[in-house]
């Protein structure tokens, strides 16, 4: 998982690749412009898909050892465990 995808870049001679860092950036990215209301109600689905998909890309890196440098953003895949909330006495 701690492989980069890496190609020439066309008369460069050098490689380019793809981070844990740039995928987070994505994700963050993603966040923003779906805040501020940038991706329209039929382009919802695949935006969330790609996100999630990220965000399990990140998690299942993280499972395998690898040290990401970031914390991993909140996800609707695997949200973060919390305590269920005490019931108020009667």
């Amino acid at each position: 998982m701690s492989e980069e995808v890496n190609a020439p870049e066309e008369g460069q001679g050098q490689d380019v690749g793809l981070s844990y860092q740039d995928i987070n950036a994505a994700i963050q990215v993603i966040d923003i412009v779906s805040a501020r209301g940038a991706i329209r109600g039929e382009e919802l689905v695949q935006v969330g898909t790609l996100r999630e998909r990220f965000v399990a890309f990140l998690r299942h890196a993280q499972s395998q050892g690898e040290e990401l440098g970031f914390d991993l953003p909140a996800s609707s895949l695997n949200p973060p465990e919390e305590e269920a909330p005490a019931e108020a006495a009667e």
